[in-house]
């Protein structure tokens, strides 16, 4: 670090630390129900993921409330402090403060640790430790008015090297301070969230992170689904080279953005109740179908009665909500989905990216803008026009890859479990994946690419006649129409034993049938999983054989 850099630091945590040790009063026992925390993004993202791990310590090597890095930061102004609070130093150990009628004590940090003290402590023995720290009422400048912003700051963003954020706070908090929200650049803070990234030795985090910055369709549409902070307790930085490396932009980004309609669709457009969606509430409701499944809206039901369900609205809304969540016909996507199902789209594109020629090192085209450049016609078509006057060309393209990704590529199935393999052995007998050349695969696509007016590269690409592929089988799974795919299963690869089903359900002839499903199948997902990817490609497009 250069020493500019590193005088910067220095100023910087001086003024920190004087700032603290002259607004700093007491340390006393508070009683955890008076406590409280701000609702901002951080407490929306959490799905409780935290707190059951800290109840676990808990379980194991007790409750440390007396260490002083477990110690609670609360800041009051000197006028609560005189009017609203009474300390008691009768106690020989520590004084005990108090809080005068409904006033709350506002802290800084801790907030998942407290949750799991207040499940795991006896009633009548909930106390923690504060720090107290007391500021003037009125600010005297906008000089004071930074500093004590800063200070909060440096609470509410201090995390040690075993207990790291999660990945979406990381990543919110980097925009936040790279400027690219709605708040002004600060070079130092966004620093200190990128050292986060780099506890681990060897991390390329950062490096995933600034290139998927430099992507500009990508970033853009991802952080559109900041609003929602309920999302991004499942980010992960650490995919994100694959996804850039992919070179599937426009399919990225139409799954992001059908997340954010869902969403929207929720909330009935109303865009501020987005922000109160919390991170239980996306756990419960994604990859379920209510308006398709009846288990489903059992299940929802029950956690709408408990109170798990859409927790921080009101009763009125909350209801609201709920009517709208019952009509929602297709499995809820969120970015754990998203992640998951990224694994299912690299295989049909492992199959498109064979169909392009080799990128040139100082320009990253998107695998639709490879295709495009390929059609084969005397007037150039520049890359912003190319899926639109291709979508068809390229629908299909997609859609035969993903029927038969599998078949053409090394990619594996996920294994069908025993128990559905055993109860099904009539049917599998009946349904038993009718066996595909890899090579007529790949010359029935070359030959179709052919037919609709693209170049192919010179090597590689014999010219033959197309290959008969068999008839497909109109099936579903499970055939028993009580039966339904397990939620946990919804998103990602498929499994082997529904090979059948998967290549009925990616026809052409499928995709084009608009009945309505009355379960969730293995062909309903399939179909839903590919219009999640491409259904920019779909809007008023007929799928062709």
């Amino acid at each position: 670090m250069s020493p500019v850099r590193q005088s910067q630091v220095d100023e910087k945590e001086r003024r920190l630390f004087l700032y603290g040790r002259r607004h700093f009063q007491i340390s006393a026992k508070v009683h955890l129900s008076d406590v409280t925390f701000e609702q901002g993004f951080r407490s929306r993202m959490d799905n409780q993921r935290s707190i059951r791990r800290s109840k676990k310590l808990m379980e194991i090597q007790g409750c440390q409330r007396l260490m002083r890095k477990n110690h609670l930061p609360v800041i009051m102004s000197r006028n609560d402090w005189r009017n609203r609070v009474v300390v008691d130093h009768s106690q020989e150990d520590m004084p005990y403060l108090t809080v005068v009628g409904d006033y709350q004590l506002h802290a800084l940090d801790h907030r998942n640790l407290i949750a799991a003290a207040c499940q795991w402590l006896d009633i009548d023995d909930q106390w923690w430790i504060a720090d107290i720290y007391v500021t003037n009422d009125d600010v005297a400048n906008a000089d004071s008015t930074a500093l004590h912003h800063e200070f909060i700051q440096s609470m509410t963003e201090n995390f040690t090297n075993d207990n790291r954020p999660p990945d979406g706070l990381i990543y919110e908090r980097i925009n936040y301070y790279e400027g690219f929200l709605d708040g002004p650049q600060d070079r130092l803070a966004a620093d200190n969230w990128y050292a986060v990234l780099q506890v681990v030795v060897g991390s390329r985090k950062r490096k995933y992170l600034e290139r998927f910055f430099k992507i500009e369709k990508l970033h853009l549409s991802l952080n559109s689904l900041l609003v929602i902070g309920g999302l991004w307790e499942d980010m992960r930085i650490g995919v994100l080279h694959k996804v850039t490396a992919m070179c599937c932009d426009e399919a990225v980004s139409c799954y992001w953005q059908t997340i954010l309609t869902t969403f929207n669709r929720l909330v009935m457009g109303r865009r501020e109740l987005l922000s109160r969606i919390d991170g239980v509430s996306v756990n419960l409701i994604q990859s379920r179908a209510p308006k398709v499944s009846d288990q489903d809206l059992r299940f929802l039901q029950s956690k709408m009665d408990d109170g798990q369900l859409f927790r921080h609205f009101p009763d009125d809304i909350r209801y609201e909500l709920w009517e709208q969540l019952q009509d929602i016909d297709y499995p809820i996507p969120t970015l754990k989905t998203f992640f998951k199902d990224r694994i299912y789209l690299e295989v049909a594109q492992s199959v498109m990216k064979q169909l392009v020629p080799p990128p040139v090192w100082d320009k990253r085209l998107t695998i639709d803008e490879g295709i495009c450049q390929m059609f084969d016609t005397a007037v150039s078509i520049p890359h912003s026009l190319g899926a639109h006057y291709l979508r068809e060309d390229l629908l299909e393209f997609w859609r035969f890859s993903f029927q038969y990704g599998f078949e053409m590529t090394e990619h594996q199935r996920l294994k069908g479990t025993e128990g559905h393999d055993v109860r099904n052995s009539s049917s599998l007998i009946r349904h038993r994946p009718t066996t595909l050349s890899e090579s007529d695969l790949w010359r029935h696509l070359y030959a179709k690419l052919r037919s609709r007016g693209f170049r192919l590269l010179e090597a590689g690409y014999p010219v033959e006649p197309e290959p008969e592929l068999p008839p497909l089988i109109p099936c579903d799974y499970p055939e028993e129409t009580t039966e339904e795919i397990e939620v946990e299963k919804r998103c990602g690869k498929p499994f082997s034993n529904t090979v059948e089903a998967d290549r009925f359900a990616l026809s052409a002839e499928s995709l084009q049938q608009t009945s309505e499903a009355t379960r969730v199948t293995a062909g309903f997902l399939r179909k839903w999983v590919f219009r999640a990817f491409f259904g920019y490609l779909m809007e008023n497009t007929a799928v062709t054989s």
